[in-house]
């Protein structure tokens, strides 16, 4: 995750695709890729996409949001980088984890994200984008406002801890469960559905808090 003090730097506007690039459903691609993606014939396929698209998110970020690479980012990295480094070089391994990859990465971003809420460091705070009078009353604490935004990243990452709850659930009746389960509807419809109501849900309730922002004179960070 990235730290507080990276978040309490002030950043230039970013561009659209800084904007893009730095949201959740763009942190979480790497995850979400591997996810969907990987079976026992597309395992390295998921699993160099997955790779690369946390390269690019890592290089965007940097290059337009002046962002260095959060916890998400190196996790990614590090997870489905190791998978290609072991799947390559062991056969064993490389049986067990065409089967299971999906289910680690499920499993990874589910521990990542109900952590990062259980330390009061939720992952939506790496997406905040702060201008100077933000920062200001982050550093100021201006009447509880630190404490009501670390709230509101509660909620928004909240949203997406149900969505990768509905995805690893998916994951579970489709490898284990009855036959029945692997079929298009629960291996893409419903986990995209939950991912999408997820995204809808961050939009809607980032415009409330624009309103709620504005009762501490400052600007709200969209999430």
């Amino acid at each position: 995750m990235r730290s507080l003090d990276a978040m309490d730097t002030p950043v230039a506007t970013p561009t659209w695709i800084g904007r893009v690039f730095n949201s959740p459903i763009t942190g979480f691609a790497p995850f979400i890729i591997m996810s969907l993606f990987s079976s026992p014939s597309s395992f390295f396929y998921a699993a160099g996409l997955a790779v690369l698209s946390a390269v690019v998110i890592v290089v965007v970020n940097w290059k337009l949001n002046h962002i260095p690479a959060g916890q998400l980012d190196w996790a990614a990295l590090i997870l489905f980088g190791a998978m290609l480094i072991v799947g390559l070089a062991d056969d064993g391994a490389r049986k067990w984890l065409m089967v299971n990859a999906n289910l680690m990465s499920d499993v990874a971003v589910l521990a990542m994200t109900l952590g990062g809420m259980a330390i009061g460091r939720p992952f939506a705070l790496m997406y905040a984008r702060l201008s100077p009078k933000f920062e200001a009353a982050w550093e100021q604490d201006s009447d509880g406002f630190r404490a009501w935004g670390v709230r509101a990243c509660q909620r928004i990452s909240l949203f997406w801890f149900a969505a990768f709850v509905v995805q690893l659930a998916c994951q579970l009746l489709t490898q284990f469960g009855a036959s029945s389960y692997n079929t298009v509807v629960w291996n893409w419809i419903i986990p995209v559905a939950a991912l999408l109501l997820a995204l809808r849900e961050t939009g809607r309730y980032s415009a409330k808090l624009r309103s709620e922002a504005a009762s501490f004179g400052q600007p709200a960070a969209s999430s």
